[in-house]
């Protein structure tokens, strides 16, 4: 019986629970519809491609600056020649 009397309870309150929830979302404000415009296709343009790298460009410098040394060979910046 008791167990009866807790099961009816706790219907209860989770029935009240839902009937909130129902109210609380009838009554609130409608959220307002957002519009996205779109540009004509006709004006989109492909991307430039990128430029070709030189083969000029092509330096080892950014990566010796960041660390001239190799542990086999040793020092990979040559050092300054002595006047």
């Amino acid at each position: 019986m008791e167990r009866i009397i807790w099961m009816a309870w706790r219907a209860f309150w989770v029935g009240l629970g839902a009937s909130v929830v129902l109210i609380v979302q009838a009554l609130a404000p409608l959220a307002p519809k957002v519009t996205v415009t779109r540009a004509p296709a006709s004006s989109m343009e492909a991307p430039a491609p990128a430029p070709a790298p030189s083969p000029a460009s092509k330096s080892a410098d950014p990566i010796l600056s960041r660390n001239p040394f190799d542990s086999k060979t040793g020092a990979l910046t040559k050092p300054a020649p002595r006047s």
